[in-house]
């Protein structure tokens, strides 16, 4: 049985490759090589996917050691609010994380800002226009789309020689999901 958080991350993953890769011309410096649910992997490899970008449940910079074993540790989705009837509304929270390896084309300071800052905006613009209304499980639907309160987005210059930047992208959202009934 498929859970929600794969749902919204194939229905995210699909969005952002048309946005992306699909609906962007092949000489366009800020197209994107890969867009993949969790982490590389090595798969393609950082020279190969010049800007990758990679969806996450959660954050998956945030978990601490033992976070997993141990209620006690960060954990992110959380119960937003029990209704009568049964059902319950859960807050569900995503990560996009991109990269923008600049070694083997090797733009200059300004080039290499212009195109992390359009892939960034490509991606926050892509996320808003999203409509969950048909993202959903048998048993569990998205109630309320991405909650602009906690839309959240950061970029990095991460270092490298004068000539080949790397730039690390991360952008966080929310959204809402309801179960159908109560579940006894």
């Amino acid at each position: 049985m498929t859970g929600i958080h794969d749902v919204v991350m194939e229905y995210v993953r699909d969005a952002l490759e048309k946005a992306l890769i699909s609906d962007v011309l092949d000489d366009d410096p800020a197209r994107a090589g890969v867009v993949k649910i969790g982490h590389l992997q090595g798969e393609p490899a950082p020279d190969d996917a010049r800007i990758s970008i990679t969806i996450h449940e959660n954050d998956p910079d945030k978990f601490t050691k033992g976070a997993l074993t141990s209620i006690d540790g960060p954990w992110d989705d959380g119960v937003v609010e029990v209704e009568v009837g049964g059902t319950v509304t859960s807050e569900r929270k995503f990560t996009i994380k991109a990269r923008c390896l600049f070694a083997n084309t090797r733009e200059d300071l300004d080039a290499a800002r212009n195109i992390a800052s359009t892939l960034r905006d490509r991606i926050e613009k892509c996320l808003l226009k999203l409509r969950f209304s048909s993202v959903a499980t048998t048993d569990e639907f998205v109630s309320r789309g991405i909650i602009a309160t906690s839309f959240v987005g950061e970029m990095l210059q991460a270092g490298g020689p004068p000539d080949a930047f790397d730039y690390h992208l991360k952008i966080r959202f929310d959204i809402w999901t309801t179960r159908n009934g109560a579940q006894l």
